[in-house]
Protein backbone atom coordinates (compact mmCIF):
# COMPACT_ATOMS: atom_id res chain seq x y z
CA UNK A 1 0.00 0.00 0.00
CA UNK A 2 1.25 3.31 -0.46
CA UNK A 3 1.46 6.33 1.11
CA UNK A 4 0.43 9.71 0.27
CA UNK A 5 1.25 12.88 2.69
CA UNK A 6 -0.64 15.95 1.67
CA UNK A 7 -0.09 19.34 2.12
CA UNK A 8 -1.85 22.51 1.86
CA UNK A 9 -1.65 25.91 3.14
CA UNK A 10 -4.34 26.96 5.49
CA UNK A 11 -7.40 29.07 4.14
CA UNK A 12 -7.15 29.20 0.49
CA UNK A 13 -10.92 27.96 0.14
CA UNK A 14 -9.17 24.62 -1.13
CA UNK A 15 -11.19 22.48 1.38
CA UNK A 16 -13.46 20.67 -0.77
CA UNK A 17 -10.65 19.88 -3.24
CA UNK A 18 -8.27 18.47 -1.26
CA UNK A 19 -11.67 16.33 0.24
CA UNK A 20 -11.53 14.95 -3.06
CA UNK A 21 -7.91 14.24 -3.31
CA UNK A 22 -8.08 12.26 -0.08
CA UNK A 23 -11.18 10.18 -0.76
CA UNK A 24 -9.71 9.25 -4.59
CA UNK A 25 -6.99 7.91 -2.65
CA UNK A 26 -8.58 6.07 -0.09
CA UNK A 27 -10.85 4.61 -2.60
CA UNK A 28 -7.72 3.42 -4.61
CA UNK A 29 -6.50 1.66 -1.37
CA UNK A 30 -3.78 4.39 -0.68
CA UNK A 31 -3.07 5.33 2.88
CA UNK A 32 -2.98 9.24 3.62
CA UNK A 33 -1.37 11.38 6.01
CA UNK A 34 -2.24 14.52 6.54
CA UNK A 35 -0.35 18.17 7.35
CA UNK A 36 -2.16 19.94 10.71
CA UNK A 37 -3.16 22.51 8.41
CA UNK A 38 -5.56 20.24 6.73
CA UNK A 39 -7.94 19.39 9.60
CA UNK A 40 -9.13 16.04 10.07
CA UNK A 41 -11.76 14.29 12.32
CA UNK A 42 -11.02 10.52 11.20
CA UNK A 43 -8.71 9.22 13.73
CA UNK A 44 -7.66 6.63 11.22
CA UNK A 45 -5.38 9.53 8.98
CA UNK A 46 -2.50 10.51 10.76
CA UNK A 47 -1.45 14.06 10.60
CA UNK A 48 2.15 15.36 10.69
CA UNK A 49 3.19 19.39 11.24
CA UNK A 50 6.96 19.29 10.93
CA UNK A 51 10.12 17.41 9.72
CA UNK A 52 10.80 15.67 13.13
CA UNK A 53 7.10 14.36 12.68
CA UNK A 54 7.11 13.28 9.04
CA UNK A 55 10.47 11.83 9.50
CA UNK A 56 8.54 9.64 12.48
CA UNK A 57 5.43 8.63 10.43
CA UNK A 58 8.23 5.85 8.61
CA UNK A 59 7.85 5.16 4.81
CA UNK A 60 5.84 7.60 2.66
CA UNK A 61 5.75 7.38 -0.75
CA UNK A 62 4.86 10.90 -2.10
CA UNK A 63 4.71 14.44 -0.48
CA UNK A 64 1.69 15.70 -2.97
CA UNK A 65 1.46 19.69 -2.14
CA UNK A 66 -1.82 21.26 -3.19
CA UNK A 67 -1.84 24.76 -4.54
CA UNK A 68 0.91 27.02 -6.31
CA UNK A 69 4.37 26.48 -6.08
CA UNK A 70 4.69 28.47 -3.36
CA UNK A 71 3.23 25.38 -1.23
CA UNK A 72 5.37 23.31 -3.29
CA UNK A 73 8.63 25.08 -1.75
CA UNK A 74 6.07 24.93 1.34
CA UNK A 75 6.33 20.75 1.34
CA UNK A 76 9.58 21.18 -0.04
CA UNK A 77 10.57 22.46 3.22
CA UNK A 78 9.12 19.93 5.29
CA UNK A 79 10.73 16.94 3.18
CA UNK A 80 14.52 18.29 3.78
CA UNK A 81 16.73 15.40 2.81
CA UNK A 82 14.58 12.83 3.82
CA UNK A 83 14.44 12.01 0.22
CA UNK A 84 10.41 12.02 -0.45
CA UNK A 85 9.51 12.41 -3.98
CA UNK A 86 7.76 15.63 -4.39
CA UNK A 87 4.98 16.31 -6.40
CA UNK A 88 2.20 19.01 -6.91
CA UNK A 89 -1.81 19.58 -8.05
CA UNK A 90 -1.66 23.03 -9.28
CA UNK A 91 -4.83 25.04 -8.05
CA UNK A 92 -3.16 28.51 -8.58
CA UNK A 93 -2.23 30.59 -11.58
CA UNK A 94 0.78 29.65 -13.44
CA UNK A 95 2.66 27.03 -11.33
CA UNK A 96 5.77 26.15 -12.72
CA UNK A 97 6.81 23.62 -10.02
CA UNK A 98 3.06 22.01 -9.75
CA UNK A 99 3.23 19.06 -12.61
CA UNK A 100 -0.55 18.36 -12.13
CA UNK A 101 -3.14 20.25 -13.51
CA UNK A 102 -6.49 20.43 -10.76
CA UNK A 103 -8.83 19.17 -13.64
CA UNK A 104 -6.60 15.68 -14.15
CA UNK A 105 -5.45 14.82 -11.19
CA UNK A 106 -7.23 11.50 -10.89
CA UNK A 107 -5.36 10.11 -14.08
CA UNK A 108 -1.60 11.14 -12.66
CA UNK A 109 -2.28 10.10 -9.30
CA UNK A 110 -3.25 7.10 -10.98
CA UNK A 111 0.33 7.04 -12.93
CA UNK A 112 2.15 7.06 -9.45
CA UNK A 113 0.08 4.41 -8.50
CA UNK A 114 1.18 2.41 -11.75
CA UNK A 115 4.70 3.55 -11.18
CA UNK A 116 4.37 5.52 -14.69
CA UNK A 117 6.55 8.29 -13.86
CA UNK A 118 10.20 8.70 -13.55
CA UNK A 119 12.16 10.89 -10.99
CA UNK A 120 13.98 14.04 -11.15
CA UNK A 121 16.68 15.60 -8.80
CA UNK A 122 16.84 19.55 -8.16
CA UNK A 123 19.66 20.83 -6.37
CA UNK A 124 19.54 23.57 -3.75
CA UNK A 125 21.76 25.86 -2.43
CA UNK A 126 22.72 26.51 1.12
CA UNK A 127 22.88 29.57 3.26
CA UNK A 128 24.71 30.93 6.10
CA UNK A 129 26.67 34.22 7.09
CA UNK A 130 28.97 35.74 9.02
CA UNK A 131 26.59 35.30 11.87
CA UNK A 132 23.65 32.70 12.68
CA UNK A 133 21.01 33.76 10.41
CA UNK A 134 17.05 32.80 12.15
CA UNK A 135 15.90 31.15 9.35
CA UNK A 136 13.96 27.77 10.08
CA UNK A 137 15.66 26.40 7.27
CA UNK A 138 18.74 26.82 5.50
CA UNK A 139 18.48 25.11 2.28
CA UNK A 140 17.80 26.96 -0.57
CA UNK A 141 15.24 25.46 -3.60
CA UNK A 142 14.37 28.85 -5.06
CA UNK A 143 16.02 31.69 -5.08
CA UNK A 144 17.93 33.52 -2.49
CA UNK A 145 17.31 37.63 -2.08
CA UNK A 146 18.98 40.63 -1.38
CA UNK A 147 17.23 43.79 -1.41
CA UNK A 148 16.50 47.14 0.91
CA UNK A 149 14.29 47.28 3.73
CA UNK A 150 11.02 48.51 3.42
CA UNK A 151 12.39 52.29 4.01
CA UNK A 152 16.01 52.49 3.00
CA UNK A 153 18.25 52.11 -0.54
CA UNK A 154 21.12 49.97 -1.01
CA UNK A 155 24.37 51.59 -2.25
CA UNK A 156 26.20 48.75 -3.59
CA UNK A 157 26.08 44.55 -3.64
CA UNK A 158 29.54 42.91 -3.05
CA UNK A 159 29.71 39.28 -4.80
CA UNK A 160 32.53 37.15 -4.80
CA UNK A 161 32.61 33.10 -6.59
CA UNK A 162 35.56 31.24 -5.08
CA UNK A 163 37.37 33.90 -3.26
CA UNK A 164 37.55 35.92 -7.05
CA UNK A 165 35.27 39.06 -7.26
CA UNK A 166 32.89 39.23 -9.38
CA UNK A 167 31.17 42.54 -9.24
CA UNK A 168 29.67 45.12 -7.04
CA UNK A 169 26.38 46.05 -8.07
CA UNK A 170 24.34 49.03 -7.61
CA UNK A 171 20.58 47.81 -7.95
CA UNK A 172 17.54 47.69 -5.78
CA UNK A 173 18.75 44.24 -4.76
CA UNK A 174 20.00 41.40 -6.30
CA UNK A 175 18.59 36.87 -6.75
CA UNK A 176 21.00 34.26 -6.49
CA UNK A 177 18.48 31.63 -8.47
CA UNK A 178 18.69 28.29 -8.51
CA UNK A 179 17.86 26.07 -11.84
CA UNK A 180 14.62 25.75 -10.21
CA UNK A 181 14.19 29.06 -9.25
CA UNK A 182 15.16 30.53 -12.47
CA UNK A 183 11.62 30.52 -13.76
CA UNK A 184 10.20 32.41 -10.63
CA UNK A 185 11.58 36.50 -9.73
CA UNK A 186 14.85 35.70 -11.93
CA UNK A 187 13.09 35.33 -14.85
CA UNK A 188 10.51 37.97 -13.74
CA UNK A 189 14.02 40.71 -13.69
CA UNK A 190 15.06 39.42 -17.16
CA UNK A 191 16.49 36.11 -16.16
CA UNK A 192 17.59 32.85 -18.04
CA UNK A 193 15.64 29.87 -17.99
CA UNK A 194 17.72 27.34 -16.90
CA UNK A 195 17.15 23.51 -17.05
CA UNK A 196 16.50 22.15 -14.07
CA UNK A 197 19.26 20.13 -14.69
CA UNK A 198 22.40 22.17 -15.27
CA UNK A 199 24.39 22.46 -12.10
CA UNK A 200 24.35 26.23 -12.00
CA UNK A 201 23.02 28.96 -10.30
CA UNK A 202 22.02 33.11 -12.08
CA UNK A 203 22.86 35.79 -10.41
CA UNK A 204 20.39 38.55 -11.50
CA UNK A 205 20.34 42.18 -10.85
CA UNK A 206 16.96 43.66 -9.90
CA UNK A 207 16.58 47.18 -11.57
CA UNK A 208 20.58 47.76 -11.73
CA UNK A 209 21.89 51.26 -11.92
CA UNK A 210 24.08 50.25 -14.84
CA UNK A 211 22.68 49.45 -18.42
CA UNK A 212 25.64 47.62 -18.79
CA UNK A 213 25.37 44.99 -15.72
CA UNK A 214 23.21 41.99 -17.26
CA UNK A 215 22.70 38.50 -15.19
CA UNK A 216 25.67 36.21 -14.93
CA UNK A 217 25.37 32.00 -15.36
CA UNK A 218 27.80 30.29 -12.92
CA UNK A 219 28.78 27.18 -11.53
CA UNK A 220 27.03 25.92 -8.19
CA UNK A 221 30.24 24.55 -6.97
CA UNK A 222 31.72 28.26 -6.49
CA UNK A 223 30.64 29.62 -2.89
CA UNK A 224 29.51 32.78 -3.09
CA UNK A 225 30.41 35.56 -0.41
CA UNK A 226 27.88 38.42 -0.31
CA UNK A 227 28.63 42.13 1.23
CA UNK A 228 25.50 44.66 1.52
CA UNK A 229 26.53 48.37 1.94
CA UNK A 230 23.39 50.13 2.56
CA UNK A 231 22.32 53.64 3.55
CA UNK A 232 20.24 52.94 6.28
CA UNK A 233 22.38 50.60 7.77
CA UNK A 234 20.25 47.02 7.31
CA UNK A 235 19.07 44.89 4.22
CA UNK A 236 16.43 42.49 4.04
CA UNK A 237 17.20 38.98 2.89
CA UNK A 238 14.58 36.64 1.15
CA UNK A 239 15.28 32.83 1.34
CA UNK A 240 12.36 31.42 -0.68
CA UNK A 241 9.17 32.57 1.32
CA UNK A 242 11.19 33.00 4.73
CA UNK A 243 12.12 36.81 5.40
CA UNK A 244 14.38 38.41 7.90
CA UNK A 245 16.11 42.17 8.41
CA UNK A 246 19.95 41.80 8.65
CA UNK A 247 22.57 44.57 9.71
CA UNK A 248 25.29 45.59 7.11
CA UNK A 249 27.70 43.73 8.59
CA UNK A 250 26.29 39.81 8.16
CA UNK A 251 27.90 38.58 4.93
CA UNK A 252 26.12 35.56 3.37
CA UNK A 253 27.81 32.48 2.13
CA UNK A 254 26.07 30.51 -0.50
CA UNK A 255 27.01 26.72 -1.03
CA UNK A 256 25.64 24.51 -3.12
CA UNK A 257 23.64 22.26 -0.65
CA UNK A 258 24.71 18.39 0.24
CA UNK A 259 21.23 17.27 -0.48
CA UNK A 260 18.60 17.57 -3.41
CA UNK A 261 14.86 16.78 -3.42
CA UNK A 262 13.50 14.66 -5.91
CA UNK A 263 10.69 15.89 -7.60
CA UNK A 264 8.10 13.73 -9.98
CA UNK A 265 8.00 13.79 -14.06
CA UNK A 266 5.34 11.65 -15.79
CA UNK A 267 5.73 9.84 -18.78
CA UNK A 268 3.73 12.40 -20.84
CA UNK A 269 5.50 15.59 -19.51
CA UNK A 270 9.12 16.69 -19.81
CA UNK A 271 10.62 20.44 -18.75
CA UNK A 272 10.28 21.81 -22.73
CA UNK A 273 6.60 20.97 -22.45
CA UNK A 274 6.17 22.62 -19.01
CA UNK A 275 7.79 25.86 -20.38
CA UNK A 276 5.83 26.13 -23.82
CA UNK A 277 2.73 25.37 -21.64
CA UNK A 278 2.80 27.90 -19.31
CA UNK A 279 4.91 31.19 -21.24
CA UNK A 280 2.00 30.02 -24.14
CA UNK A 281 5.07 29.33 -26.61
CA UNK A 282 4.30 28.45 -30.04
CA UNK A 283 0.86 29.92 -29.95
CA UNK A 284 1.48 31.73 -33.47
CA UNK A 285 -0.71 30.68 -36.69
CA UNK A 286 2.36 29.84 -38.59
CA UNK A 287 2.15 26.98 -36.49
CA UNK A 288 -1.21 25.35 -36.64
Amino acid sequence: MLTFALYSRPGTGQRPFVDSVIAFLRENQCEVVLHKNISCENADIQQFESYDSLQKLGNVDFMVSIGGDGSFIDAANLIGDLNIPLVGINTGRIGFLSAIKKENYESCIRMLIDRKYTLESRSLLHIGGSEPLPLDTHFVVNDVTVRATDNDSINAISVEAGGKHINTYWADGLIVATPTGSTAYSMSCGGPILHPQTDVVVLTPIASHSLSVRPLVIPATEPLEITVDGRGGKYSLCVDTQRIILDDGVKLLITKEKFTIQTVLFDNANFYSTIREKLLWGLDKRND
